[in-house]
């Protein structure tokens, strides 16, 4: 497993990328839904708590519940950048 540092970069790039497909005020809603995880306004995640595995597996859900295959690209796409985290088995 990564360092939350990994995490947090990874959970802010995907709350941003949601941001521009969906629009800040859903994007934003969705993340701060997810237990643990602590969002600004600008979509930055400003810490983890709990295990950022699961945070990352909640804010994938919420997204894949409004977008779908969608976010599931964006998600892969961007884990791509991140070989410390593993790939989650939808």
């Amino acid at each position: 497993m990564s360092d939350d540092s990994d995490y947090k970069s990874l959970l802010s790039d995907l709350i941003r990328k949601q941001m521009v497909m969906l629009g800040p005020a859903v994007a934003l809603s969705k993340a701060r839904k997810v237990t643990g995880l602590s969002v600004d306004e600008s979509g930055e995640v400003s810490a983890i708590s709990g295990d950022p595995q699961e945070a990352l597996k909640a804010l994938a859900g919420e997204y894949m519940a409004l977008s779908g295959q969608i976010a599931q690209m964006t998600l892969d796409s961007l884990l791509e950048k991140y070989p410390g985290i593993k790939k989650q088995n939808s």
